[in-house]
């Protein structure tokens, strides 16, 4: 037969349970509030406005599809206003971190060109905010690119971005060495830069014979790239 639960306990239920609903509203509160911003945002995004989109706090913050969705699309917007000029270091430091917050946040990827898309984006925001920086936050935010440029490289280690950006956040990350090179660092350091020299013109070699996915509109970076490593490595002496 069942027992009746103790008096103590059944008082104990009877305040858990309102406390126990309380807390499954408000959790079907936020999910809703979360579904309706991502529906706002996504309007907004289809007509390009962005500013509108840069400007909204997102309170989301768990490992949901829409709560990714949210960071990615504001992540996005606050691209595409640094890319045209509009507060660039305002917006890159946003792009950073809600980019970085969307790929975390994300499950899963229906479509894998997206992943990809969304973390070329993050290695170039990093880049060219890192660029604007010095000191300590410059060295922080480096820290950031070569981590975002081996993700993307373990992503698709065949694609013409993921070269360009791991070869590029490789030389940022020598070029401090090149100050104060030395007999013992230079050997390690002109190891280093003659395999990723090999690598970038490797990826310039086979875009002369056929065509590669993406290397039209990276074709300028690929030179520019070759030419920075060979003034690395003419800085090294290396031979």
């Amino acid at each position: 037969m069942l027992q009746t639960p103790p008096l103590v306990y059944r008082s104990a239920l009877k305040w858990k349970r309102p406390a126990l609903a309380a807390c499954l509203t408000l959790i079907l509160i936020f999910s809703g509030c979360a579904g309706m911003q991502l529906r706002q945002f996504q309007k907004h995004a289809k007509h390009g406005d962005h500013e509108w989109i840069t400007g909204q706090a997102i309170a989301c913050q768990k490992v949901s599809d829409v709560c990714g969705q949210l960071h990615l699309i504001k992540g996005g917007a606050c691209f595409r206003l640094a890319k045209a000029g509009r507060k660039p270091a305002v917006n890159y430091a946003c792009a950073t971190d809600e980019l970085e917050k969307g790929l975390a946040l994300k499950p899963s990827w229906e479509d894998a060109g997206a992943q990809l898309y969304f973390q070329e984006n993050l290695c170039e925001s990093l880049s060219n905010l890192q660029a604007l920086q010095s000191g300590e936050m410059a060295e922080r935010t480096l820290d950031r690119f070569v981590e975002a440029a081996k993700a993307l490289y373990r992503l698709a280690p065949e694609r013409v971005p993921a070269v360009y950006y791991l070869s590029r956040a490789r030389l940022k990350r020598m070029e401090p060495m090149l100050l104060d090179i030395n007999a013992a660092t230079r050997v390690p350091v002109c190891s280093r830069l003659m395999r990723t020299v090999t690598q970038v013109l490797a990826v310039m070699e086979t875009a002369r014979g056929q065509t590669l996915p993406d290397w039209n509109r990276l074709a300028d970076n690929f030179e520019r790239l070759a030419f920075d490593l060979g003034v690395a490595m003419h800085a090294a002496d290396c031979r």
